[in-house]
């Protein structure tokens, strides 16, 4: 069940507790006009004509929808409670000392402060507030800039500092509200993502998040703004941290929280930006283009320069630079010098420049070409020592090409700087996004394309029920004892025998040769950094010796036929998470395994095309299609062994830790793939 939060972001009357920091509120909601009674408690402040100030609550004349509270800690606790008690709808909080210390009393007065609010929802402790743009309300620890809106994206962030830098944009960012949760004790991104896809003002969600504390639900309302085509773009901090508790196998080591992120945020059509640059040109894209229907792209403007660095900085983008078809290439060297190439990108030169009239022409015949967006590059110089009537003019002109609006397009500048406000707002009414800074807007119009390719998958991502165990307890099967439970899942295995020193020749000639033997123990995880595996054994001779180096190891053996006919070797892993629960790791497999760092992690519960996707974005996959000639790999195969793999780890996911295949060796097509080692970490036996 959703928190109702109406009142406390749509309030219509206000309390402000506190000197300094309530100031700014009052400060804010006068400057963006906004129309409620406010009311400011403070005992040692006398009223005056200009401002009126109350004691205490019970000077209050009515209950407010909202309370913005900066006093002390301690205080904080305490006004929670008396606001709470006369029905309050809900409340800021700006004091820190809470939770964020990871001190004790930190936490007993975070305790406090919940039990206090007895249920009112409040943004906080150690928050800056909100201001809502679209209602006119400001409740934040600062100075407000921008403009009350009608609709707008919604920006959530785990930083007040963030916010203020969102709100001081240069960039004409259509802002719906800026939303501050500091440590999240009541409610969270998740709470308020959910709350921004109801509001129908709402164009896109831009969020800045260090952590998600409610997982299910975030898994919900990436899932409702899929459906109801809210995109969502997001910097996600934390790629340098390893979330992992203990490295146990090769899995351990590939795969940190960030990857989950990633393949989250992949598979719902989040886009994840490297930059607030990039977000906020990103929520420009999505406010004003939406999602485009194609990959269909067409750039144009009077530098070659400009023109050549598009190519580089789009080389690993999803963007499609089509040829201009013939007929309206035809009609384009009618409308420009003789020298003008008709190409995509597309370099204008600056022939037509001082005629805007006939750049005109070129612009409609862009317009009426075979693409879903179309981009005019041009820097405006400085206003102030510059004039840019000529700009102004070319600019007016595209517009008006543009006036059935059937077509996205955009104007985009090399610098941030280079494109002035004016003609900003001027894009913006007119439907075309103003787009700052080349490879922030190229990574945009990607993300645009991204989104859509996402949302017309059917995807479906899930947490995974399981149990938290103390894992301080944990056991672990041998090779021969994991690929035993393995082959019960219908995942194929080498023909092996557990043996000794003294039946080792005997079961060789069993199996026939050429054979591997290894140490088969359980102590033993890393076998080849110990030369606990021997390949190629042909011979008794070979047998002897590889037993008489392999006893100094251990007293037990497994003999298996070896795999002549390899293509590849991959790793299959299983990790399961403590926020996420299981999931399953794919990468390049044998010693490879964390050299060459490839590897992509999948969410539960796994698809044939999620897979198969999955097993193309790795940079091994050029060896499974047949490299350069080469015979190519049984991907069927690999792919139903990993759905297997999948179903495996749902099944037993509260007895799981971690478990790996590696390698899994992949035969030719046709061949199938086999498991020929594998270990499993386990808190309780495995079904």
């Amino acid at each position: 069940m959703s928190i109702n939060l109406k009142k406390l972001f749509q309030p219509r009357s206000l309390a402000v507790v506190g000197g300094y920091w309530a100031d700014f509120v009052v400060q804010g909601n006068r400057k963006l006009g906004f129309k409620g009674p406010i009311w400011h408690i403070n005992p040692t402040r006398k009223s005056s004509k200009k401002n009126k100030y109350y004691k205490n609550i019970n000077e209050l004349p009515d209950i407010p929808d909202c309370v913005y509270i900066a006093v002390s800690r301690d205080q904080t606790v305490e006004v929670i409670k008396d606001f709470k008690s006369i029905g309050t709808g809900g409340a800021v909080c700006l004091a820190s000392r809470f939770s964020e210390t990871n001190s004790k009393e930190g936490v007993n007065k975070t305790k406090q402060l919940m039990e206090n609010s007895e249920g009112m929802p409040f943004l906080g402790p150690n928050c800056y507030g909100f201001i809502n743009y679209l209602d006119k309300v400001s409740v934040w620890s600062d100075q407000v800039t921008g403009e009350s809106s009608e609709k707008g994206i919604a920006f959530i962030c785990q930083s007040g500092t963030i916010g203020n830098t969102i709100s001081f944009n240069e960039r004409s960012l259509p802002l719906g509200y800026i939303i501050s949760v500091g440590n999240q004790t009541c409610i969270t991104i998740e709470d308020i993502i959910d709350y921004s896809l109801n509001d129908k003002r709402i164009t896109a969600i831009g969020i800045y998040a260090e952590s998600f504390t409610n997982i299910d639900l975030f898994f919900k309302v990436l899932k409702k703004a899929k459906e109801k085509k809210v995109p969502i773009a997001i910097v996600k901090v934390g790629r340098s941290k390893i979330a992992s508790d203990t490295i146990m196998s090769h899995t351990g080591s590939l795969s940190g929280k960030e990857d989950i992120y990633d393949t989250i945020f992949k598979q719902m059509g989040v886009a994840r930006c490297n930059s607030l640059a990039e977000l906020s040109e990103t929520l420009k894209m999505f406010h004003t283009a939406g999602i485009l229907k194609s990959n269909r792209v067409a750039i144009m403007g009077p530098s070659g320069g400009d023109m050549a660095m598009i190519g580089d900085l789009s080389e690993k983008l999803s963007i499609d630079y089509s040829n201009i078809s013939k007929t309206i290439t035809k009609k384009l060297k009618k409308v420009n010098h003789e020298g003008v190439i008709i190409s995509n990108p597309f370099d204008l030169q600056t022939y037509n420049w001082n005629d805007p009239k006939s750049l005109r022409k070129t612009f409609d015949l862009m317009f009426k070409a075979n693409f879903n967006f179309i981009g005019l590059m041009l820097d405006f110089p400085n206003m102030k020592d510059c004039d840019i009537e000529e700009w102004e003019a070319i600019v007016d002109q595209y517009i008006l090409s543009n006036k059935s609006k059937k077509i996205k397009a955009a104007l985009i500048s090399s610098l941030p700087e280079t494109l002035p406000k004016h003609v900003r707002d001027k894009c913006l009414k007119s439907g075309i996004v103003p787009l700052q800074g080349l490879q922030e807007a190229l990574f945009a119009i990607n993300n645009s394309i991204l989104t859509r390719i996402a949302w017309e998958k059917t995807n479906i991502i899930k947490k995974i029920k399981f149990r938290k165990n103390n894992k301080k307890i944990i056991k672990t099967y041998s090779e021969f004892q994991s690929k035993k439970i393995l082959q019960k899942y219908n995942i194929k295995i080498p023909h092996s025998i557990l043996s000794n020193k003294n039946n080792a020749i005997k079961d060789s000639k069993k199996i026939g040769f050429p054979v591997v033997l290894k140490i088969n123990s359980k102590k033993v995880i890393h076998k080849t950094e110990l030369n606990g595996v021997l390949t190629d054994i042909d011979s008794e001779a070979k047998i002897k010796k590889g037993i008489k180096h392999l006893s100094k190891l251990g007293k037990k053996f497994l003999i298996e036929k070896m795999i002549q006919d390899k293509v590849a070797e991959l790793i299959i892993g299983i990790k399961v998470d403590d926020q996420f629960g299981p999931l399953i790791v794919i990468g390049s497999g044998g010693i490879y395994t964390e050299l060459i760092n490839d590897s992509v992690t999948l969410l539960l519960p796994l698809t044939k095309p999620i897979v198969l996707d999955a097993i193309n974005n790795l940079r091994i996959s050029k060896l499974l299609h047949g490299y350069r000639g080469k015979t190519g790999g049984d991907i069927n195969s690999l792919v139903e062994t990993i759905l297997k793999f999948g179903k495996f780890a749902e099944k037993n996911a509260s007895n799981l830790i971690e478990a790996d295949i590696n390698p899994l060796i992949i035969c030719s097509k046709g061949k199938g793939v086999i498991a020929a080692d594998a270990l499993i970490h386990y808190l309780k036996e495995i079904k």
